[in-house]
């Protein structure tokens, strides 16, 4: 992807983005099912976003507060499509992150154990 000027206002702008859409995920036993679709939804949107860069001036035109109204249909038309699902990358999301709790769950357990029993591994 080539940057130029007018991009990395919004390259900020998406960071910002998906900064704010992670740290919202709650923490608990619903949290990979909700970072699933925030995931979905963040990619969504950013395919929307790009797709939309071949209509030229928008939706909105090219006025003030134009990129406004652009950034806001694009979130909107990208929660829409990740809602459905049909992309499929939620369930997949959440699957990994399924398989890397186990994982560590599995390795704490395996600490924890070789702890009792007073063994000490480097």
């Amino acid at each position: 992807m080539e940057l130029h000027a007018e991009n990395t206002g919004a390259l900020t702008a998406r960071n910002g983005l998906m900064t704010g859409r992670i740290s919202r995920v709650a923490r608990g036993a619903d949290a990979p099912d909700v970072a699933a679709k925030e995931m979905e939804s963040l990619f969504a949107t950013l395919l929307v976003t790009e797709m939309r860069k071949g209509l030229g001036e928008g939706f909105f035109g090219t006025g003030k507060g134009a990129d406004t109204f652009n950034g806001w249909f694009d979130e909107q038309l990208g929660a829409s499509i990740a809602e459905q699902g049909n992309l499929g990358i939620g369930e997949q999301v959440k699957e990994s992150i399924i398989r890397q709790q186990a994982a560590a769950a599995a390795e704490a357990a395996r600490l924890e154990r070789e702890g009792a029993g007073g063994e000490v591994n480097p």
